[in-house]
């Protein structure tokens, strides 16, 4: 079959290119891990773990777990991309990044989720802007005010649009920013309410700068952040040294952004 279409403009892969080059991204990817595997056997502790991270594990949780692995793994590299969950599970399934920490699940049975830690999106805006009683917020309210969203293909986002849906509620306008950061950022401005992982706004909410919200006679946005790789490829003796240490390091962020937002919504 034909793998290359020319035309004046350039060239494209086929249908029958792109499945080609996919599998071909995913037998390189076993491949490493086999060199990996008999480096393991031979007692040395090197390798390259290629990691895929949506916003809120890569920018609020990776960087301790970096932290800690590299002193207990010095040998090791780990090389790091972080984007949307969506854009992170396509890299995975291209064979760009090998493993995967996302916030947002997948029906593709070539992935395998693996969970490692509970996270809540919860209500935020500047303190003072919305009439909360008990932490709480009336839905109707948010037909007021400005959304404060990320963009297409966020956990995140899909999460906070979904609860929208349910409650039959459309904000006043939306705004989609770039980043999380720009989000709190605007919020704190009073420029509107948004919808934000708990990890994502703990030490704004501890110094005040923010205030939280949940919706009133809603059970919480709860969701799962997990360990995403390929179905049927094991992972490489530095990439299971990683979840572990993963989940060691996220205890004490897990229990220090739970008590911010339960001290403010109880």
């Amino acid at each position: 079959q034909r793998l290359v279409e020319r035309s004046g403009r350039g060239s494209r892969l086929t249908q029958a290119g792109s499945v080609l080059a996919a599998r071909s991204a995913q037998a390189l990817a076993a491949l490493r891990a086999a060199e990996e595997e008999l480096a393991a056997l031979a007692g040395l502790r090197t390798g390259t773990i290629h990691l895929g991270a949506s916003t809120v594990p890569g920018v609020y949780l990776l960087p301790d777990t970096l932290g800690c692995f590299r002193r207990d793994f010095p040998g090791v590299t780990v090389e790091v991309e972080i984007a949307s969950s969506a854009e992170i599970l396509a890299r995975l399934l291209a064979g760009r990044v090998q493993l995967a920490l996302v916030g947002a699940g997948t029906q593709d049975e070539r992935i395998v989720l693996e969970p490692f830690l509970e996270d809540e999106v919860v209500g935020v805006a500047k303190p003072g802007l919305l009439e909360l009683r008990g932490g709480t917020l009336l839905p109707e309210a948010l037909a007021e005010h400005t959304l404060l969203a990320r963009e297409p293909g966020s956990g995140t986002q899909t999460l906070a649009d979904q609860e929208l849906r349910a409650v039959r509620v459309e904000p006043a306008s939306v705004w989609e920013l770039g980043s999380t950061e720009a989000i709190k950022r605007a919020a704190r401005e009073g420029l509107g309410v948004a919808f934000l992982s708990r990890y994502a706004v703990a030490e704004e909410v501890e110094r005040g700068d923010l205030e939280v919200f949940r919706l009133a006679g809603r059970p919480p946005l709860r969701r799962t952040l997990s360990v995403a790789h390929l179905a049927g490829r094991p992972l490489s003796p530095a990439e299971r040294a990683f979840v572990a240490t993963l989940t060691r390091c996220c205890a004490k962020t897990a229990s220090y952004a739970a008590a911010c937002v339960a001290a403010r919504t109880s």
